[in-house]
């Protein structure tokens, strides 16, 4: 799934770029027969395994619902490129990381500061506050074929790396459920 998804979105050429936070020079919309394709026979699984946990999280029935794909994209991301603190406009959005370089562990693994590292993808819950076990923030560093998803209103960002020659590849979309 991972090496088509790269095969596809080497064929996306309408650029993203005025819809999306990302400081990228590179972000693609998929075309439509790409989309349809991604929604049924690779998302659709990891649909029902989110909603099925999500209900059992709240103690609620896992009753049917329907949902309505709205877009799907790849990014590369470069060195220095980043993506803000920003929400989505959706129900439920994702990331599927399709290329991670080995060379951004090693510059994860020499970071010395005290927030969220290189190339981390993080997410913000409420304010800022201290002491650290109120934490708001979730960081991860991702590897080939993680998948999150998460509600689109969710404050996320990614920190920028500084690897020369490299480049992560990521795919995203968003979801709105419908009756």
């Amino acid at each position: 799934d991972i090496s088509e998804l790269i095969k596809r979105g080497k064929k996306a050429k309408k650029s993203a770029n005025s819809r999306l936070a990302g400081q990228l020079k590179k972000q693609f919309l998929f075309e439509e027969d790409d989309e349809n394709w991604f929604w049924k026979d690779i998302f659709q699984p990891y649909f029902q395994a989110y909603r099925q946990l999500h209900c059992q999280y709240h103690g609620i029935p896992n009753l049917p619902v329907a949902y309505k794909s709205l877009e799907l994209w790849i990014n590369y991301m470069k060195a220095g490129e980043f993506n803000p603190p920003h929400i989505h406009t959706a129900d439920l959005s994702f990331v599927l990381f399709l290329q991670v370089p080995k060379e951004l562990e090693y510059e994860r693994r020499q970071f010395e500061g005290t927030a969220s590292g290189p190339g981390d993808v993080a997410f913000v819950h409420g304010e800022y506050n201290k002491p650290v076990w109120t934490s708001n923030h979730n960081a991860h560093f991702p590897k080939v074929g993680d998948l999150i998803i998460f509600p689109a209103l969710t404050q996320h960002h990614v920190h920028p790396f500084q690897t020369k020659g490299v480049e992560r590849v990521s795919v995203s979309g968003n979801l709105r459920y419908i009756k």
